[in-house]
């Protein structure tokens, strides 16, 4: 009887392994599939305050919900927050929702800041290759503008005018692939 028992336990564990493998398999062929048709891509969340010495610092801010740092003026582009989801291929009239607040003001730590703001931002043309961090660079008069990139802002190919970048400059030593 004992020799029978055996027998007949190990029949099931070799129909519940059996079973237990091909879920696997089946499972891991759906996260495959899904995974390979992913039509989203993520990056980190960074910000650049384009106003002078004397202008607003950047109390914090978000892109579609996604939180970014807090900027004092001229600087950016140290801090990154993780992470914000966006599609893989741009679309013309692709748009993001940017939500602001202001801090202080160096020239005039006494100043009230001004109200929160919120703004809609279009995004410029990237592709998968190209994407990269959420980038939101804020001007004086409450101007708002986001890129998507993998580049840093000194970069020859950061996809904005030399004007835009302004304080930052374009470097000429940097050896592009």
């Amino acid at each position: 009887m004992k020799a029978i028992a055996l027998a007949s336990t190990s029949k099931h564990s070799r129909i519940s392994r059996a079973v237990w493998r091909a879920l696997g398999v089946s499972v891991a062929a759906v996260v495959l599939t899904a995974c390979d048709n992913n039509d989203m891509l993520a990056g980190d969340v960074t910000g650049y305050n384009h106003m002078p010495d004397s202008g607003w610092s950047i109390g914090g801010f978000t892109v579609d919900g996604a939180g970014g740092p807090n900027i004092q003026p001229e600087s950016g582009g140290g801090k990154f927050s993780c992470c914000m989801s966006f599609p893989k291929h741009w679309r013309p009239g692709m748009k993001v929702k940017v939500r602001w607040f202001y801090n202080h003001k160096a020239s005039d730590p006494e100043a009230t800041p001004p109200p929160p703001q919120e703004a809609e931002a279009e995004v410029p043309e990237y592709t998968p290759k190209t994407a990269g961090a959420v980038n939101v660079h804020f001007y004086s008069d409450h101007r708002i503008k986001v890129v998507i990139s993998r580049y840093a802002i000194e970069h020859p190919r950061y996809p904005m005018s030399k004007d835009d970048t302004k304080p930052w400059v374009t470097r000429t030593d940097i050896v592009d692939e």
